[in-house]
């Protein structure tokens, strides 16, 4: 531990404490951070951003940690831990504030009664505000709503200069752009204003399957163009050879299944469930994902036009995927409705697919774990070539082509923007491509 770093306000130095935060969920890269520290206010983080600007340490900045490539791991500075900034409340009947540690089943929570939900929830009720605004945002209702990074009124940001500045479409709206899906590369959300919609009094879930990928291409096409359901996620299972559409829809009173399910070409409805609880409905329980397991996963943004060609890829229907429940292939629609973050990567067109690749291994498969993290790669690559885009939840191993492929036009915006925001490049920019050091463009293009 250096001098500098004991100017860091509250720092821990335990080895317990830094080991607890050497790993992310994906369990693939481990970082032994120098110290920890976990702020309980927007003005603490401002104080610690200010003093690591000032004394030339570099902040890793960590919410639930759910990411795959070490995106909020440093073995080279501190890792900032926003959790302890978990206050959510409603501001007003259309918005909910929420601090960017709190995480997403906290916001449910504290909507529960009102009617009303975020248009956007992601996966994961463990995941924070912060860290998925950073990213996108996205789940099973984006084939209407877009992202979440699309339903931001207004957020509090903490620069790298320790400035707090409010940011939205009409006020700072530079760092307003930079900071949503940028990676957490030119401020820490410290708080988010949250547009919100009506939800239902119940919610209720088929399960249908499918042995016939055209028959649910077909169908897939037709329930997003006519807005059918409220909730709709896939998983393909290649070695079953099968697809499970998940399709719900939120109501009150008398729920008419028969017109829901009208004119679908599913082999079997597998399973019906029904629900008083709208918003965690759409969430994986916390047991469904352990973090002893390894999980080399990637998420791509593809065109609509691309799903039947997505489907038949015999490069994505190969051996080295593990059987269920070792792994997850998922698909989910996402909509027309504007994405107006600059960061957002997606292909142009009215609609586009968002495609998971999602692998779990036991702790002892590490070799294996990487070799999967190649063949992701190699899909990477595929699914590039048919136009599509890296979501950014995690580490995606590219270098300066492979980055200026991804952002085009908007790379040279988005180093003006860390050069504005962040001038000291106080937050650790590991894989990404806007800072200056060796350490952020990765390694070489292939």
């Amino acid at each position: 531990m250096t001098n500098k770093d004991r100017r860091i306000p509250g720092a821990s130095r335990s080895l317990k404490d830094r080991e607890a935060y050497a790993q992310d969920f994906g369990r693939m890269d481990m970082r032994v951070p120098e110290a920890v520290v976990t702020p309980q206010s927007a003005e603490e983080v401002a104080g610690i951003v200010r003093c690591a600007a000032r004394d030339g340490i570099r902040l890793a900045v960590r919410g639930g940690g759910h990411s795959q490539g070490g995106q909020s791991l440093t073995d080279r500075g501190v890792v900032l831990d926003t959790r302890g900034l978990d206050r959510v409340q409603p501001a007003g009947p259309e918005l909910v504030r929420a601090q960017g540690g709190a995480q997403w089943s906290q916001v449910l929570d504290a909507l529960r009664g009102t009617r009303r939900l975020p248009p956007v929830l992601v996966d994961i009720g463990e995941a924070t505000v912060g860290g998925t605004l950073s990213a996108g945002g996205v789940g099973s209702t984006s084939h209407r709503y877009g992202a979440q990074v699309g339903q931001v009124e207004q957020l509090e940001v903490v620069t790298g200069a320790g400035e707090r500045v409010r940011c939205s479409p009409v006020r700072n709206e530079g760092l307003f752009n930079a900071v949503r899906s940028g990676q957490g590369q030119f401020g820490i959300i410290t708080e988010a204003w949250i547009r919100l919609r009506a939800a239902g009094e119940r919610f209720r879930q088929h399960q249908l399957r499918y042995r016939d990928f055209d028959r649910f291409a077909d169908d897939f096409e037709f329930v997003v163009e006519a807005d059918r359901f409220d909730n709709l996620r896939a998983e393909i299972r290649y070695h079953e050879q099968e697809i499970i559409l998940s399709a719900g829809f939120e109501y009150g009173g008398e729920p008419d299944d028969a017109e829901m399910l009208a004119g679908l070409q599913y082999d079997e409805n597998t399973y019906t469930r029904d629900t008083t609880s709208v918003g965690h409905a759409v969430i994986y329980p916390k047991w469904a994902f352990s973090w002893l397991h390894y999980h080399p996963w990637r998420d791509w943004i593809l065109p609509w036009e691309s799903l039947r060609t997505l489907l038949s890829q015999p490069l994505l229907d190969s051996h080295w995927v593990p059987p269920r429940p070792w792994s997850w292939t998922g698909l989910y629609g996402i909509g027309s409705e504007a994405i107006d973050a600059p960061l957002f990567m997606r292909p142009p067109g009215k609609r586009a697919i968002c495609y998971s690749i999602l692998a779990v291994l036991g702790e002892f498969q590490h070799e294996k774990a990487t070799e999967l993290v190649s063949k992701l790669e190699e899909i990477d690559r595929t699914l590039v070539g048919l136009g599509g885009k890296s979501y950014l939840s995690g580490g995606v191993g590219y270098g300066p082509k492979e980055w200026a492929e991804h952002y085009g036009e908007t790379l040279e915006q988005a180093i003006g923007w860390k050069r504005e925001f962040d001038p000291k490049q106080v937050f650790n920019p590991v894989g990404m491509p806007f800072g200056n050091s060796p350490e952020v463009s990765g390694r070489k293009a292939r």
